[in-house]
């Protein structure tokens, strides 16, 4: 039943991707969607625990393609590695930025207090 909900939090957002009139990522949209369920508790976490506990214990084994169709491209990278590294330097700070906000939001959320 838990990875039927995930599932279906994933497909969701999907749908709602193919709606849109512009490029989005449905797995970006799939994750703001299951927050928004968990946050207005329209979904428990206890009802996804446990599934949602193995696919992050196992995360690193899902990111295995992705890592191999990197490789395909090593030449490429190493054309374009000073910009990459700029890339990187600069969005470094703005992702631990936003990490950083939204777990202070999410933790006020919990709390139930408000700004």
């Amino acid at each position: 039943f838990e990875l039927a909900v995930i599932f279906a939090v994933c497909l969701l957002g999907a749908f709602i991707v193919g709606l849109l009139p512009f490029e989005f990522s449905a797995s970006v949209l799939s994750m703001i969607i299951l927050i928004i369920l968990l946050v207005v508790k329209a979904l428990k976490f206890e009802n996804i625990k446990s599934t949602a506990n193995f696919l992050t214990s196992n995360m690193a084994v899902l990111f295995i393609p992705y890592g191999v169709k990197i490789l395909q491209y090593v030449d490429v990278i190493k054309e374009n590695m000073l910009l990459f590294m700029l890339i990187v330097i600069a969005t470094t700070p703005v992702v631990y930025g936003a990490t950083a906000l939204t777990a202070q939001l999410i933790i006020k959320l919990q709390k139930g207090e408000s700004d």
